[in-house]
């Protein structure tokens, strides 16, 4: 069906999973039977179908009968598995393309002894969060994750946009190691958390600016009923009338002017869910070299290893076609510049005690 949108064609995903079924009345007019539901159901997606629907729902965000189809199929499909085959996994001249990456230490090449594909786990995390305060507002965050190093990565999502995803293992690779996916999700979590603090503080700080114009109203309101009360209370006593009623009248209006503005001050909290609503697992081949250094020049071999090769295990990712940074053996954070120390051991510049490099730390 042309130019449906994304939300119908949600809504016939969704009923043809549940079992359901569904039928087109007119263009974006549909009767729908869920198997939960005692009779069939008549949506809408066009508002100005309603005046000659008036018995249809607007199917649209805010709706409760769309939240709830939204968590029911958040909770049948919280997680998938997908593959990723269209990769070019023979790039021309490699070895040089490594090298070209890679900045090495002086006086050392790289030599390349096999290469192995293998599939590299990655998961996509979707996180929801909502904040509740005298508004409610949702976001969705979104957190690649490279299993294999451990971090982020940003190419996840964009695969999504075409077809190049497949449900079924393409190519023979044996599995890479993994991290744990309770530790993923402890990374992902930690990174969303960052964004959902900052979007947080700046609510908090425009529900602060609302509330300081909503307490001096709600003040200066209070202020005029008990001015009139007072003047009321005045008039009165001159009459030398009974004004005890008006009296009780004031105090009620100060205990409401309380209640009033600590419900103001209560709406005002902002109170942040965050939860997990999808995780899709990729697993996407990747190059994987064992290689090692060896000198170049005569001499250089005194501050290497005693068998003057130094091992060196790389992967090639071709979905950025490039090679990846290596953990440093020292600090463990990932570095294209390696460097050699006095005993010969490998080190990212930060690492390295090569006196050129103190003046960067």
């Amino acid at each position: 069906m042309a130019g449906i949108s994304p939300l119908e064609e949600f809504l016939f995903t969704y009923v043809e999973t549940a079992g359901g079924l569904w039928e087109e009345i007119e263009p974006q007019v549909y009767d729908v039977l869920l198997p939960d539901a005692g009779q069939p159901l008549r949506l809408a997606f066009d508002p100005e179908a309603l005046p000659e629907h008036p018995g249809a729902q607007l199917l649209t965000f805010g709706n409760p009968l769309l939240d709830q189809m939204l968590e029911k199929a958040q909770a049948r499909g919280l997680a998938a598995l997908a593959f990723l085959g269209d990769v070019h996994l023979a790039p021309y001249g490699l070895e040089q393309q490594v090298q070209r990456d890679l900045t090495l230490p002086e006086g050392w090449a790289l030599q390349v002894e096999s290469v192995d594909p293998r599939h590299v786990g990655h998961t996509l995390f979707w996180f929801e969060a909502t904040y509740v305060s005298d508004e409610k507002e949702q976001d969705v965050y979104s957190v690649g994750l490279d299993r294999y190093y451990g971090r982020l990565v940003r190419y996840l999502e964009p695969l999504l946009a075409g077809e190049r995803l497949s449900e079924v293992r393409l190519w023979p690779y044996p599995d890479a190691p993994a991290m744990p996916l309770e530790r993923a999700y402890l990374l992902a979590q930690e990174r969303v958390i960052r964004n959902v603090t900052a979007t947080a503080h700046s609510l908090k700080h425009e529900m602060e600016a609302r509330l300081a114009v909503q307490t001096e109203q709600m003040v200066r309101y209070f202020a005029d009923l008990r001015e009139e009360f007072l003047e009321r209370v005045k008039k009165a006593a001159a009459r030398g009338d009974d004004s005890a009623s008006l009296h009780l009248r004031l105090e009620a209006l100060d205990r409401e002017e309380k209640l009033r503005l600590e419900e103001i001050r209560h709406n005002a909290l902002l109170r942040v869910q965050l939860k997990l609503i999808n995780m899709l697992h990729v697993k996407i081949p990747r190059l994987f070299l064992r290689a090692r250094l060896v000198p170049t020049k005569v001499g250089e071999a005194r501050v290497a290893t005693p068998s003057t090769l130094i091992p060196l295990n790389l992967t090639w990712d071709p979905v950025v076609g490039k090679t990846d940074a290596i953990d440093c053996p020292n600090c463990k954070h990932p570095t294209y510049i390696l460097m050699l120390n006095r005993r010969g051991e490998l080190r990212c510049p930060v690492c390295s005690d090569d006196p050129r490099l103190k003046e960067h730390r």
